[in-house]
């Protein structure tokens, strides 16, 4: 009856293995997912350069994009990047321009505009 007994201890073995991997796994899952969901820290710290904190400021500002707006947003204006490396608010029509090369320069992104301050009721 030996192989009977060893049987069992190998099944509850493995039973304990696959459980354990599972609940492994569950509590990777699970902290990878409060990673990716906790608020991201301000582009300040994140060790960027001057010239990243002054393009993350602007992309901010101007409510931009670097991946573009749904197909019936027309943007405001775009950020623009010349050859000497400096970035520029344009319009979104010297943007396009620059996007279809008729212009030099490399796009960066397309904006929004600033968001007018709200004319608050009983102000004068």
């Amino acid at each position: 009856m030996v192989g009977g007994d060893g049987w069992l201890r190998h099944a509850a073995t493995s039973v304990r293995t696959a459980l354990t991997s599972a609940a492994l796994t569950l509590l990777l899952g699970l902290g990878a997912m409060s990673v990716l969901s906790s608020p991201q820290p301000p582009a300040d710290h994140l060790g960027l350069s001057g010239d990243e904190r002054a393009l993350s400021r602007m992309l901010e500002r101007h409510r931009c994009s670097t991946t573009g707006f749904g197909a019936d947003v027309i943007p405001e204006s775009a950020l623009v990047r010349d050859e000497r490396g400096h970035t520029r608010l344009v319009s979104f029509d010297d943007g396009w321009a620059v996007f279809q090369r008729e212009q030099p320069g490399v796009l960066v992104a397309v904006c929004l505009g600033r968001l007018q301050p709200s004319k608050g009721v009983g102000r004068r």
